[in-house]
């Protein structure tokens, strides 16, 4: 019975956390900063940008070479935005069972978000969890590797799952370029 009650306990925080946390899709900090809602599965969170091709960032906080991917190029911030391209960054961060630890984690999160500025959608995901796992299964080919890079298409579809890194800029631009439709 402990046992359902730790359960209960824990998703009802997840729940407080994720209303105190979570921001809606239109709301946006004066950097360009965006966070987006909980969202159910990784198809859902991608809908939310149909039309749009989509570069994806997976990160995490304990990734060194992730942060030093964050540093800015105002190059290829100007190509994203006179392309219309979304960035996403999906934060995969160590699982927490205590409350405690997953407000914790996730302020850790929003600081390092506001710290790099990344500006776009941010998305958190506790590592081992179902939307974690179709991260892994359908991005990483079933093995966590970070740092990682995908272009998704306007109709939510995975069009390249190993997209080059940021700090190509030249190398990114002309991927991305080949999938912007004209």
């Amino acid at each position: 019975m402990s046992k359902l009650i730790r359960i209960t306990f824990t998703l009802g925080v997840l729940l407080f956390t994720n209303l105190m946390f979570a921001q809606t899709d239109t709301s946006q900090e004066p950097s360009g900063i965006q966070y987006v809602n909980q969202v159910k599965s990784l198809d859902d969170l991608f809908d939310k940008f149909h039309g749009h091709l989509i570069y994806v960032d997976y990160w995490g906080s304990w990734c060194g070479s992730c942060l030093e991917e964050f540093k800015k190029d105002p190059e290829l911030n100007t190509f994203f935005k006179t392309n219309n391209i979304i960035r996403l960054y999906i934060a995969l961060e160590k699982t927490e069972k205590d409350s405690a630890l997953i407000l914790q984690s996730m302020e850790k999160w929003r600081k390092l978000v506001e710290k790099n500025d990344l500006e776009g959608y941010n998305y958190y995901v506790q590592l081992r969890s179902e939307f974690f796992r179709a991260i892994t299964e359908k991005i990483m080919k079933g093995k966590l590797s970070l740092p990682r890079y995908s272009i998704i298409n306007e109709n939510g579809e995975i069009i390249d799952r190993d997209a080059k890194r940021p700090s190509n800029v030249k190398g990114l631009m002309k991927q991305l370029s080949a999938y912007i439709k004209k």
